[in-house]
């Protein structure tokens, strides 16, 4: 946790998205004994907020009962193990309803982000757990929520808040490619979901609009023109963001940071920021 720590001073970071376990493995994560050494050390270094990504693995929408238990549970544990961590966020994948279609996939995915949370608060420490966020997808195949309106009504339903994916919003056919199409997707997300929006994982995109087919790109080298995030930032002030883009050198990356704080004008913006 401290190489993180460093990594986020050394990159001129405000936020960071870490993982507390494996994310391709069902294990739980498990307590760290340097846990408040890392609260300690991001508020020294003013990282605000910190954002955990749930396991790949979890899918509360999921077909098959037991895996769907399953799910809730270790999201649960994550949720607990985040806030330990002085987490604010932890990101779970909106999933997928395997073939029995998005109303019945849409109705578990909601009982299940209740149930995640009502375990958490019973195993919770004194920090309490984080919040659960969710993300949009693509909408390839039986994935939910690749529109608006379905996030609105699950993150509603459930009580909790969205992730925004700016990639799988591109490719799932929302067009940020030029200021005006930017500028619309910023309107449309806060008149979907206003202040339902607690993060944005910040991404250009590999790939075409609407194609359905995730991949991320650093931002300014994918479809997005770069003069159209300073739209989309503008139209969503203060929420704050972390990348997932393809990692180079440092050098690269720090230059990748610094830009994106120069096109929303020079962060943060809030208490949060990128």
């Amino acid at each position: 946790m401290k190489s993180t720590l460093r990594l986020a001073r050394e990159q001129g970071l405000e936020a960071v998205q870490i993982f507390v376990s494996n994310p391709q493995g069902w294990a739980v994560p498990q307590p760290r004994p340097d846990a408040e050494d890392f609260v300690e050390g991001a508020r020294e270094a003013g990282i605000s907020p910190v954002v955990v990504h749930a396991k790949y693995l979890i899918n509360l929408a999921s077909q098959k009962p037991d895996h769907r238990e399953r799910s809730a549970e270790v999201l649960a544990a994550e949720l607990v193990a985040a806030g330990a961590l002085g987490a604010h966020y932890v990101v779970v994948h909106s999933g997928s309803h395997g073939g029995d279609g998005e109303e019945l996939g849409m109705e578990r995915l909601i009982e299940g982000l209740v149930r995640a949370r009502e375990i958490s608060l019973e195993q919770a420490g004194e920090r309490g757990p984080a919040e659960p966020v969710v993300e949009n997808s693509v909408g390839a195949g039986t994935q939910l929520c690749s529109s608006f309106e379905d996030l609105a009504r699950v993150t509603s339903g459930a009580g909790v808040r969205a992730c925004v994916d700016t990639a799988h919003a591109f490719v799932a056919g929302h067009d940020l490619s030029t200021p005006t199409g930017a500028g619309r997707v910023a309107r449309e997300l806060r008149e979907t979901l206003g202040d339902g929006i607690a993060l944005l994982h910040l991404n250009d995109a590999k790939n075409e609009l609407g194609s359905r087919r995730d991949g991320h790109k650093r931002i300014g080298e994918g479809h997005v023109s770069t003069e159209a995030w300073t739209e989309f930032f503008e139209g969503l002030p203060g929420v704050p963001a972390v990348m997932e883009t393809p990692y180079d050198t440092p050098k690269v990356d720090a230059e990748q940071v610094k830009l994106v704080k120069e096109l929303a004008g020079g962060l943060p913006l809030a208490p949060s920021g990128v």
